[in-house]
């Protein structure tokens, strides 16, 4: 019995014992995968603020461009348009001269514009596309570490629950042997009183030895 006793409880450390290292290393890998998450995060974010940065440079040096064939189209293709139209119509009067002046202006500038806005909405979409895909990494690291943190504290629970079990097993073993040794006592004096009835002489007990008493 004794043997078998030993077995159970030399079973119950087994099974703590792995199912803390199993928490360990279930806990180590989950670490390592969200530092590397969190790596690939950083340089995804330094590449979108290098690509930002470049976009920046782009829009710049479109702007300069624009302004330079705006001045082209001032200094060259209205006046184009005009010397064609005196030569056509002949020369209008100042003030329809200024009002027609004004309109290439401003149709030039819209065409322009309407460019530029084209290109700013593309680059904007694609921008809110790498946030949405920011946002749902994002996302899914807060996901995995509030299960990491469920998968914890059900580690610790069941990793309590063991000790105490364990805990629980050897008071029981303790128990039982100390009974075990107070019947063996009982039996040995009840034998020894059997073999010298009537002579009167004490059970001898050893040095130290108080009889125990069953609880």
């Amino acid at each position: 019995a004794s043997q078998v006793e030993k077995g159970k409880e030399l079973e119950l450390k087994e099974q703590f014992d792995a199912l803390r290292r199993e928490h360990t290393e279930t806990l180590q890998e989950l670490q390592r995968a969200h530092e590397q998450e969190k790596l690939l995060l950083a340089e995804s974010h330094h590449r979108s603020e290098a690509a930002l940065q470049e976009t920046i440079q782009a829009l710049n040096s479109q702007l300069k461009s624009f302004q330079d064939r705006m001045k082209r189209v001032e200094e060259s293709l209205l006046r184009t348009d005009y010397k064609k139209h005196i030569q056509e119509h002949g020369s209008p009067s100042p003030f329809w001269e200024q009002e027609l002046e004004s309109l290439h202006f401003v149709i030039e500038m819209k065409n322009e514009h309407i460019h530029s806005l084209d290109k700013k909405l593309l680059h904007l979409e694609t921008v809110e596309e790498r946030n949405l895909l920011l946002e749902e990494k994002v996302k899914t690291l807060q996901q995995e570490n509030e299960d990491l943190q469920v998968r914890t504290q059900n580690h610790l629970v069941m990793a309590r629950q063991l000790s105490e079990e364990l805990q629980a097993a050897r008071g029981a073993l303790e128990k039982e042997a100390q009974l075990r040794d107070q019947a063996r006592r009982e039996k040995e004096e009840l034998l020894y009183r059997v073999l010298n009835a009537g002579d009167g002489s004490p059970f001898p007990m050893a040095a130290g030895e108080v009889p125990l008493i069953a609880t």
